[in-house]
This record gives structure tokens, sequence and C-alpha cells, in this order.
């Protein structure tokens, strides 16, 4: 048994194809047959079974997926290491994150990131949790923040922290910035989301239904920066997390309106491939991350704190 046996098992395992494992790994379908079959032959067992519609893991297979991954994880965390002992971080880092954190920690993180590792080539990607899941699972990113990352084989995940969600409107709609939404009092929404399949549109559909809420309209719309500005400039509104609502705390040309009474919020979740390891500029990197959210966050949980004391009278 072998390393390459190995990643090409696992690769067949998590894909359930041998046409799509070959892609993933780019690799020839008769290559991986040939690398699947050495593996039985060595271990005395089937893995898998084989049909026009793919494969399935035969019991062995599963038992051997699990020791597999730790196998492979292990290895890279050596690497890692070996890596590190031998001086300056380098490499090439590929992040995926969605636009929650692009909007609201990016910056300062990527800044301080850059000015101590000039060595790491850096390569970020923005997306939405259904497009950074797959692209982990596929070895293109090293790790990605998402929303309530959906259980897929091949990613393992983490908790990072939890956002509250605000109903964010146009400056010229007149409400009074910071001030609780209150969907008691207002007969309909007309709202700017993602379009379903998304975590947090889902989340948000689900928490309507729950309540009651009167839902006028939902335009799908699945980009960031024109749901800001439609909604600056038109009587809509949107639903965002706390997060990504830092650069408009002044209230000008956005006002925001935690959603505190039932609240609303969203899960992050930090997701790496199950068989691999994070490599030393990845781990940095994902520490500047961390604390730049934890900055963002306290400084969210001082202003709600106020926000959600009674007005006395």
């Amino acid at each position: 048994m072998n390393l390459r046996q190995l990643a090409s098992f696992v690769g067949v395992y998590e894909e359930g194809s041998f046409n799509k494992a070959a892609r993933r790994l780019h690799a020839t379908q008769s290559g991986l047959s040939m690398q699947i079959q050495n593996l039985e032959a060595v271990t005395g067992v089937t893995l898998f079974e084989r049909s026009a519609r793919g494969v399935a893991p035969t019991v062995a297979g599963r038992k051997l997926y699990a020791r597999a991954i730790e196998i492979l994880r292990e290895m890279e965390k050596a690497r890692a290491e070996l890596s590190t002992l031998a001086g300056d971080v380098t490499g090439t880092l590929r992040v995926g994150l969605m636009p929650t954190f692009t909007r609201g920690v990016l910056a300062p993180a990527l800044a301080s990131f850059t000015r101590d590792y000039r060595h790491v080539e850096l390569k970020i990607v923005e997306a939405y949790s259904a497009v950074l899941t797959e692209a982990v699972a596929a070895g293109e990113l090293d790790f990605a923040v998402v929303p309530r990352a959906s259980p897929r084989e091949g990613v393992r995940s983490r908790h990072l922290g939890t956002d509250k969600e605000m109903l964010v409107a146009g400056a010229g709609q007149g409400l009074a910035h910071l001030a609780p939404a209150d969907f008691r009092v207002r007969r309909s929404l007309k709202l700017v989301l993602p379009a379903r399949g998304n975590a947090r549109r889902d989340g948000f559909e689900a928490f309507a239904e729950a309540n009651g809420l009167s839902i006028e309209a939902i335009m799908d719309m699945d980009a960031m920066i024109a749901t800001l500005e439609f909604v600056a400039n038109s009587d809509w509104m949107t639903i965002l997390p706390a997060t990504i609502c830092s650069n408009d705390l002044d209230g000008r040309v956005r006002t925001l309106h935690p959603i505190l009474d039932p609240p609303l919020t969203v899960d992050y979740r930090v997701i790496e491939a199950a068989k691999g390891a994070l490599s030393p500029a990845a781990t940095l990197f994902l520490d500047r991350l961390e604390q730049e959210y934890r900055v963002s966050d306290a400084r969210w949980a001082a202003i709600l704190e106020v926000t959600a004391q009674p007005v006395e009278p």
C-alpha cells in the first residue's frame, strides 16, 4: 500500500465516480482504475461496487476511507512542519471567502499578513457557500469561510462564530439608524436576497415562515455590491450579517436595523479538505482573519447591547 494508491482511493470515494475523480486529480480513468485494482490486490478486499451509475464503497471501503484521510492528513502536517523548520513561510495560498468577510474583515487581515509574509503568493476567491464548498473538496482552495456549512464528503468544518442579522435599508427611506427591526409594524417587505440554495436565504425564509412575516416581493440577486447599491438607491431592503455592515455604521448611505425580537442569526464555519492539513501560511492567514472577526464581533456586541436597551419614557 502506498500514498498514491490512498490518494486515488480517496478521490474516487469522495466523487463516487472514476470520471469525476480523474478530473479532480488530473489523472486518467485507466490510471485511477489501475491504482484501485492494485490497492484491492494488496489489501485482499473489494473496496467499491461498480455499476453503470458509478461506484459505491463497500463496508471495507468505508473503513479504509476513515483511515486513509487520517494518514494523508498526517503526511500533510509533517510536510508543513518540515517546511516551517526550513525557513521563511513561502508558497501559494488559496482562500475562499463569502462576501460578508471580503467586505467586513478581509482588508485589515490582508494588509498585516502581506506586510509580515512577503514571500507568500495569496489568491482570494469570493463566492457563496455552495461554490466554495465544492472548491475546497476539489482541492482548489486551502480553506474557506462559509455560513452553516452543509455536510459534504471530503470536507471537514469547525465553528468560527455567530453573527446577528440586520435589516438594511437605504438612508432615503427615513428609518431611524440602528433602531431594531420591528416586523410587527411593517405591513410588507420588498427584499433583495441571494437565490434559494444559499444558506442565508434558506435560513431567512424559514425564519419568515415561522414568524409570519409579510413579504411583498423578493428579488434574487447573487451579487453583493449590486445588492448594496440597489438598496441604497431604492425602496427595497436586504438582510445582511452585522460583520458586512461595519462600513455602514455612520448611517449616511444605508441604515441598519438589528433583528432582535425574535433574533435572526447566522453561523460561520471554516471548511478544509478532510484529508489535508493547513500549510503554515494558511494557518497564519486564518489566524489573522479570526482576529479581525473577533474585533468586529466585539464592536457589534457593544453596539447591540445599547441598541437592545428599552427606551426611557
